[in-house]
């Protein structure tokens, strides 16, 4: 019991709103690259044009595109503003951080034989940020009901002795709820007419890391074929503060904070071509097969509570020193993803690029490692992923990039759009996330420099509990700010290029 309560609180700790902010199986399997800024730039449209290190991640024919040797090194910074709605009244937050993007190298080396097509075999070692979990946001307001009654009832039919320790155990030991025959009820005079003032702060940092090894062929100049095996790094950290508070009950004040890290690695492997159909056209097509992930999930909670109980003010404090986290280790099976693309190039002026991407949310799966799969932990694993996969649809994303060549000048624009991920609509969230973006680059014989930036827009829903009686909403929209700075050189050209 204990253990599937836990992951009950670790999976859909956002509630089972279809609008939620996330859940892990959309957390972890979508990924937004930044890697260089020329491709943040032209909003990673590059998926038929390769030449730069992104395609390794996304197409990785564009890999075999080049032709000389190059090392390349991008670090940014991200600025996210957050806004939410709570019953009318507004809050705004701000986060800032450093970001990295990538360090590569691609050694193109030519086939000096004169009786093969195939003019170059190219290996391209990357490290590249595919996904950025960082997230701030706040909300506060005063409405009926109580976090405390969605305690109780998750504690129905749970004796006192087995409780939860990280939540519904610190509740009771803190006299804000009591037993009753067959289940619990809040303390305090909380009920669903009372009112009390609610606020939270989440705060969320991490994301993926990937090391990727590509080979690829130039055949003819016409066909570039490769592939890239994907080792993904991922880590998440999420620090959550939920405080209740009312000046009219025996109830006066409850501080919940949750604690989670989740660290894991991952391999994946994508392959993908591109086909010059003639001087001014070229298609790309590309496959990625999902990501096999090994998760270790560790959570931990602290509870503070101020309650007159049998006209006594009691103050507890719960801290999570000296207690052990509650540490899970289980398996996440990323999307398949597809990509098709279109680019036209303008020689000496420049190119446009297309590309049209799809990855079925409601396909990641969760699963056990042998020493946790007892019938009951499967029985909620199984639940677990059916409920992935009625909840969460296909999405498609479309990029739009182009780059004008002045001289030694590189003008860039793009233009990211991408569906909602969940299956039913929430009324005033439409889901849709719009990543707009430009830039600039100058390019010598030897050495490029290149800056990009690009502006994210999206909105969601959030809700920090559920109970039978009391449904809290939040609405929010993000504009995430993410500039980026690519610095590189050719250390060695191809003589017939």
């Amino acid at each position: 019991m204990k253990s599937i309560f836990i992951l009950l609180t670790l999976f859909f700790i956002y509630s089972q709103s279809q609008a939620q902010i996330t859940s892990d199986a959309l957390l972890f399997s979508e990924n937004h690259p930044t890697v260089t800024a020329r491709s943040m730039a032209l909003g990673n449209a590059l998926g038929a044009l390769g030449g730069d290190m992104s395609t390794a991640n996304l197409n990785p024919a564009g890999i075999a595109i080049y032709r000389r040797m190059e090392l390349g090194l991008s670090l940014g910074a991200l600025f996210d503003n957050t806004e939410t709605n709570f019953l009318g009244n507004q809050t705004r937050d701000r986060l800032s951080q450093v970001s990295f993007g990538n360090i590569g190298l691609v050694i193109a080396a030519p086939m000096r034989r004169s009786r093969t097509d195939w003019k170059s075999v190219n290996i391209g070692l990357t490290f590249n940020r595919i996904a950025n979990y960082a997230r701030n946001f706040t909300y506060r307001g005063a409405s009926t009901g109580s976090r405390i009654q969605s305690f109780a009832e998750n504690s129905a039919g749970v004796s006192p002795a087995n409780l939860d320790p990280y939540e519904s155990l610190l509740v009771y030991n803190a006299y804000l709820m009591d037993s009753v025959l067959g289940g619990y009820v809040p303390n305090g005079g909380v009920s669903d007419s009372t009112y009390t003032y609610k606020y939270q702060n989440v705060r969320r940092t991490g994301g993926v890391n990937e090391l990727g090894f590509t080979i690829g062929g130039n055949y003819n100049n016409k066909l570039y074929l490769a592939a890239t095996i994907g080792v993904d790094f991922m880590e998440m950290n999420e620090d959550r503060l939920y405080q209740e508070s009312s000046d009219s009950l025996d109830f006066r004040a409850m501080d919940f904070t949750e604690t989670r890290n989740v660290k894991g690695t991952g391999i994946n492997l994508k392959i993908g071509m591109i086909y010059r159909v003639n001087k001014l056209v070229r298609i790309g097509l590309a496959v990625h097969t999902p990501t096999a992930y090994r998760l270790v999930d560790s959570y931990n909670t602290a509870l503070y509570g101020e309650i007159v109980y049998d006209s006594i003010l009691q103050q507890t404090n719960y801290t999570m020193e000296g207690v052990d986290p509650y540490v899970l280790q289980h398996d996440l099976v990323t999307p398949w993803v597809f990509m098709g693309s279109v680019g036209i190039v303008i020689p000496k002026r420049g190119f446009i690029g297309l590309d049209l991407e799809y990855r079925d949310y409601g396909w990641a799966s969760f699963s056990l490692l042998a020493n946790e799969r007892t019938a009951a932990n499967n029985q909620f694993i199984n639940d677990l992923n059916n409920r992935v996969e009625a909840g969460y649809k296909g999405v498609l994303k479309a990029r739009l990039g182009a780059e004008i060549a002045l001289g030694l000048a590189r003008i860039r624009l793009g233009y990211q759009f991408q569906t909602s991920p969940y299956e039913e609509s929430i009324a005033g969230v439409t889901d849709l996330r719009h990543d707009i973006s430009a830039g600039f680059g100058l390019r010598w014989k030897h050495f490029y420099l290149d800056f990009g930036y690009s502006h994210t827009l999206k909105d969601f829903e959030y809700s920090p509990y559920t109970s039978s009686t009391t449904f809290q909403r939040i609405t929010g929209a993000s504009q995430t700010g993410h500039a980026m700075l690519t610095v590189g050189a050719s250390i060695f050209r191809d003589k017939e290029s």
